[in-house]
């Protein structure tokens, strides 16, 4: 994969599904041109809701979001400024705009120009940010649905967070009286402050009580975010011909069942879900957004109390929105200084591109790549040129796809002879554009006959041609400079020392150029299934796939990774099919504390096999002090504490795990053993040493499934009931 890029534009993704620690800013696909009706923006803010937390944390299955505009991906809501625009769009590039886009976490978006609007004068971003999620929730769910009347009753539940505030200044911009509940005093105090009538615990389940003792006959409009027996008693407050407005996802996720005799006395019940509008009706989500813009300007509406996180802590945005620890919106700015989204990368047709052993194997495959994809221009180069085997049948071959080529007969280590060439090509050629450094050689052998004689044989054609290559076309208006490495330069590959070498030598080349301002990209290709050495070795293919779990790619599927990996503008990456369980057993460098992301891996490709099988060679006390260690440290990852700070002893809740981060263990520890573990929900008195017995119960037993769940009702029967 990709290494992450220092610049050029980026998305934020999730490394591994339920995992908030892997979140990542990764480099971002090159968008296309906008479409009839669309907008490319450069996002200066994005605003962090409840279901993005959700999707990260792999709550929310797939199918729940496909309807929505955003889809299944991270952030629905941002502002900035359009790059862009296709046909048909009133917006002109450098319009300052906000709304709604899918992966709206990245440093550009394209989306639909009705689900933008244009920024209201003298607000920033960042709160513009706040608005549309909110906002459109707020007043399609109390205005269009619910059509709030003066003097009518309105329960908003969780309202210190966004929508709740959002709603708040909806309802009593209408003349409503609201009722709102929030978790804490310090929320319940805010909302007093911003204008709430009547204010409740919602962690008390005596909060329906409360509000009929205030207000006996009930309210007329529910705005629910509640799930499960909260629900039903939020549905029992409503008077006749009230409205419940169900705004949580939970109980449809779940398809859970509840009692309809409340609906009875003509109570209307709806669904929102503010993700869905702009794409099921984007004429109504754009006269709401319309509306809101409007009334922001006139200070009718006011953007949300919110904080604004840096692209470095957006992990920290997440586990702040998970802990519910603030009031208001979250905001995450993407990574700065990314300039625009960079273009697909393609040929030039004007100009020639320079294939160094191109004559056969993996860089004639690459050759043919190049003509596929608009080059027109080639130069073949090898020692032996056109005396090459299938040189004449390759030439056809490139005519037929276009590209007028001719084969050069060349020592690239050469460096007197390697300039002469790139002087008659200049003189008799377009351009040069483009560099392609395919030339490979092997001298392998154990560590102890690895001499001089046998580094120099590989070194040469490798680094010293690339070296030469660097040097003597500086002045050329290249904008490909293309080095073939090896996936085997991140783990080392055994018998292969100067094999290895060279190809670290050629990234570190790649990475001097771009710190120069010059174009470069090494790719460390994996084993190539159709081209090269495995082409003529079939066996060999074979066992190495057995042995180390490295599958062969196909030359032009792995080929088909350049564009993406090039726009990216990365000076490194690498490209391979890799089963890293086989791999691990192979190199046992790969236990190293460096490769502990690829030990990870390991342990959710093998289903946890290995671990198990660690832990059931120790001595049953060895086993849970093991265990207890490793949910150390995934507590330890997901508080962002040091593992010293947490006690085997010490009660979890007191160190701040709530419900969502004892589910984000849950899933840590089912990914990494390979087990369901017996966690339903955090409970007060649950230790890291308390779970450790458990799993070492499911572990070292192998308990099935049944056994489980028993394991559950014992510890845990409220919990286990109530668990999602």
């Amino acid at each position: 994969l990709p290494a992450p890029a220092r610049t050029g534009a980026r998305r934020l993704a999730i490394g591994q599904p339920g995992q908030i620690g892997s979140l990542a800013w990764a480099p971002e696909p090159a968008l296309p041109a906008p479409g009839p009706g669309e907008v490319r923006l450069r996002v200066a803010a994005a605003g962090l809701n409840f279901r993005d937390l959700m999707w990260a944390q792999g709550l929310l299955p797939e199918d729940v979001l496909m309807d929505g505009f955003a889809g299944p991906t991270l952030g629905m809501e941002c502002a900035g400024v359009v790059e862009a625009a296709g046909p048909g769009v009133a917006l002109r590039p450098g319009d300052a705009v906000f709304g709604f886009a899918p992966s709206a976490f990245s440093t550009h978006a394209l989306t639909r120009a009705e689900a933008l609007a244009p920024l209201p004068e003298g607000l920033p971003p960042e709160a513009a940010a706040t608005v549309p999620v909110a906002f459109i929730t707020a007043c399609y769910a109390l205005e269009t649905l619910a059509r709030i009347r003066p003097g009518e009753r309105v329960l908003i539940h969780g309202g210190a967070g966004g929508v709740g505030l959002a709603a708040l200044q909806v309802a009593r911009a209408a003349g409503a009286r609201v009722a709102a509940t929030a978790g804490n005093e310090e929320k319940r105090a805010f909302l007093r402050m911003a204008g709430a009538e009547l204010v409740l615990d919602s962690r008390d389940a005596g909060f329906a009580d409360a509000l009929r003792a205030a207000w006996p006959d009930g309210v007329d409009v529910v705005l629910n975010s509640l799930a499960g027996e909260a629900m039903e008693r939020s549905l029992g407050l409503l008077a006749p011909f009230g409205r419940f407005i169900e705004l949580g996802k939970r109980d449809f996720v779940e398809n859970r069942r509840a009692a309809l005799r409340p609906l009875r006395r003509n109570v209307s019940y709806f669904a929102v879900d503010a993700d869905a509008l702009p794409r099921a009706k984007p004429d109504l989500a754009q006269a709401l957004l319309a509306d809101i813009a409007a009334r922001l300007a006139e200070g009718a509406l006011l953007p949300l109390p919110h904080a604004v996180f840096d692209a470095d802590a957006a992990e920290a945005a997440f586990r702040t929105l998970q802990a519910s620890a603030h009031i208001g919106k979250l905001v995450i700015r993407p990574p700065a200084g990314t300039g625009a989204a960079p273009a697909p990368w393609a040929p030039d047709p004007g100009g020639t591109y320079l294939v160094i052993g191109g004559t056969q194997g993996f860089g004639l495959e690459c050759a043919k790549w190049l003509a596929a994809n608009g080059a027109a221009h080639l130069a073949l180069v090898s020692r032996r040129g056109g005396e090459t085997p299938g040189a004449e049948a390759a030439l056809r071959t490139l005519a037929a796809l276009g590209a007028r080529t001719r084969i050069e007969a060349c020592d690239a280590t050469d460096r007197a002879a390697l300039a002469a060439l790139l002087a008659r090509l200049r003189r008799e050629g377009p351009p040069i554009r483009g560099i392609v450094h395919a030339a490979a050689a092997f001298a392998d052998g154990a560590a102890a006959s690895m001499d001089a004689a046998r580094f120099a044989r590989v070194l040469a054609p490798k680094v010293t041609a690339a070296q030469h290559l660097d040097a003597l076309t500086r002045e050329d208006p290249l904008h490909l400079f293309l080095l073939f490495s090896s996936a085997t330069t991140a783990f080392g590959s055994p018998g292969q020392a100067n094999y290895v070498a060279a190809n670290a030598a050629l990234e570190a080349i790649a990475r001097q150029r771009q710190d120069a301002g010059l174009p470069a990209l090494a790719v460390g290709w994996g084993p190539i299934a159709d081209a090269g050495v495995l082409a003529r070795d079939a066996a060999t293919a074979e066992t190495l796939e057995r042995r180390t779990g490295v599958a062969p790619l196909p030359a032009q599927e792995a080929l088909a990774a350049l564009p993406a990996i090039l726009a990216a503008r990365i000076p490194v990456a690498h490209v391979a099919r890799i089963g890293w369980g086989a791999l691990g057993s192979a190199l046992p460098v790969l236990a190293e504390p460096a490769y502990a992301a690829i030990r990870a891996a390991r342990e959710a490709a093998t289903g946890g096999a290995d671990l198990r099988e660690e832990l059931r060679a120790l001595p049953p006390e060895q086993a849970r002090a093991r265990l207890v260690a490793l949910a150390q440290e995934e507590i330890a990852r997901i508080l962002r504490l040091p593992s010293e700070a947490i006690g085997a002893d010490a009660p979890v809740a007191g160190l701040g795990l709530d419900s969502l981060g004892g589910l984000e263990l849950r899933m840590a520890l089912e990914r990494r053993l390979g087990v369901q573990v017996p966690l339903a929900a955090v409970t007060e008195d649950l230790t890291i040493a308390v779970l450790a017995n458990r799993i070492a119960g499911v572990v070292l037993e192998d308990r099935t499934e049944h056994a489980v769940q028993s394991l559950m009702d014992a510890y845990e029967p409220a919990a286990a009931d109530a668990a999602p």
